[in-house]
C-alpha cells in the first residue's frame, strides 16, 4: 500500500515536470546535451513501467487477500452452523422424548410436582453416566404458563413466564416443539421446547436448556475463537 502511494506520488511529480517543460517550449530539453535527450525519456520510460507492475501487483495481491477472507468467513459460517444445528437437534428431540414420558404427563394432570422431580431425577443421573451432558438443566411449565419444576432450583416454581418467555407462549399456543436461543432467569441458553399432550389436551411443556459454551471450547481445539456477545440492556 505505502510503496503503491510512494511510486503514484513520483509519478504525478515526473508528469508535471514533463507539462511544465512542455509549455515552455522545451528550452532546457534543447539545450542539453544528446546522452541526457536520451537518457531522460528511458528513466521516465521505466518509471511509468514500474507504476505500473506496482499497481497491478498491488491490485493482484488485494484481489487475493479478498478472496481468502471470503472464502474463510463462509468456512467458519458453516462450521458454525453444523455445531449449532447439532445442538439444536439435541436439544429438540429431549424435550420432545421428556414431554412424552409418562411420569411428566401423570404429573401435570395430577398437578403432583413430586412425580416429575422423581421423574427428572433419574433421567440427570442417566444423562450423567451415559452422555456428554453431565449436569442437564429441564424446566416443566404448566398449562397457565407457570413454572411447574426447574431441575436446577426445585424450591422456585409457580412463578408466571407469560410475561418474557415467548417460546413457552408459542409453544401453548401452536402445540409444536421448537428450539430457539432465548435469555431468561437462567441467562442466554439454547432450549428445546415440547408440549406436553394427552388425549389432544395441553396440559403444559417441557424445556431442555444448553449452554453454548461446549460450541466455543470445541472450536478452540480447531483453533476457532468464538465470542458470544449480547446487548447490555439484557444483563439484568
Amino acid at each position: 500500500m505505502i510503496a503503491f502511494f510512494t511510486v503514484l506520488r513520483h509519478f504525478l511529480c515526473l508528469f508535471s515536470l514533463i507539462l511544465v517543460l512542455r509549455y515552455k517550449g522545451f528550452k532546457m530539453l534543447k539545450n542539453l546535451k544528446i546522452g541526457y535527450k536520451i537518457h531522460i525519456p528511458l528513466i521516465v520510460s521505466m518509471v511509468l513501467a514500474t507504476f505500473v507492475v506496482v499497481a497491478n501487483s498491488y491490485l493482484s495481491v488485494s484481489n487475493i487477500q479478498k478472496e481468502v477472507l471470503e472464502k474463510e468467513k463462509n468456512n467458519l459460517s458453516i462450521y458454525f452452523e453444523q455445531k449449532f444445528l447439532a445442538k439444536k437437534q439435541v436439544g429438540i428431540t429431549n424435550a420432545i422424548n421428556i414431554a412424552n414420558n409418562q411420569a411428566v404427563i401423570e404429573a401435570l394432570r395430577k398437578n403432583d410436582r413430586q412425580i416429575a422431580i422423581d421423574a427428572l431425577q433419574k433421567m440427570s443421573l442417566i444423562f450423567k453416566n451415559n452422555t456428554v451432558f453431565r449436569n442437564i438443566k429441564i424446566h416443566i411449565h404448566d398449562k397457565n404458563v407457570h413454572s411447574f419444576v426447574r431441575l436446577w432450583k426445585l424450591n422456585k416454581y409457580g412463578d408466571d413466564l407469560s410475561g418474557f418467555r415467548k417460546t413457552v407462549v408459542s409453544v401453548k399456543e401452536n402445540e409444536k416443539p421448537l428450539v430457539a436461543i432465548e435469555i431468561g432467569r437462567a441467562g442466554l441458553v439454547l432450549r428445546g421446547l415440547a408440549p406436553v399432550m394427552e388425549g389432544g389436551e395441553y396440559l403444559g411443556s417441557v424445556e431442555f436448556m444448553q449452554g453454548l459454551n461446549s460450541i466455543s471450547r470445541g472450536a478452540k481445539k480447531d483453533g476457532i475463537y468464538i465470542v458470544t456477545v449480547m446487548d447490555k440492556k439484557y444483563s439484568n
